[in-house]
């Protein structure tokens, strides 16, 4: 006999207590006109609507290279958003601090312990609703 167990298929076999969600809606709610320009410390993001769960933050590894890297997070949350460098594998990241539901903060960028302003520069974000 089998230790198998059946799962109705709305159940969520890695955490029962979070519901499977059929249809997520993305609305993109801010993109950055001029993802080439620095991004200094205190520059606000105003999103343009608060109807999300969570939020998806595309964003590029730098000014002049527009790989692109993509971090998620719930509604009210501050995000940090990083990746490593090419050639030397230092750790680079920025933190968005969560002010309201429309609002975030970015702070300056760090490469390993110097800041930088050319680096991790948010491109879109995109709000996730679920139903």
């Amino acid at each position: 006999m089998s230790n198998s167990v059946l799962m109705d298929k709305d159940e969520n076999i890695l955490n029962p207590n979070i519901p499977r969600y059929e249809k997520r809606l993305r609305k993109v709610l801010w993109t950055n006109s001029n993802p080439s320009q620095e991004m200094g410390t205190d520059v606000l993001i105003n999103l343009s609507s608060n109807d999300y769960d969570e939020l998806e933050w595309i964003y590029q590894y730098s000014t002049t290279a527009d790989n692109n890297f993509s971090v998620s997070c719930l509604k009210g949350k501050t995000i940090i958003a990083g990746t490593v460098g090419y050639n030397d594998a230092t750790l680079i990241r920025r933190i968005f601090d969560y002010v309201n539901d429309t609002q975030y903060k970015s702070r300056v960028a760090k490469w390993g312990t110097i800041d930088s302003n050319t680096h991790i520069i948010p491109v879109e974000i995109i709000g996730v609703k679920n139903s």
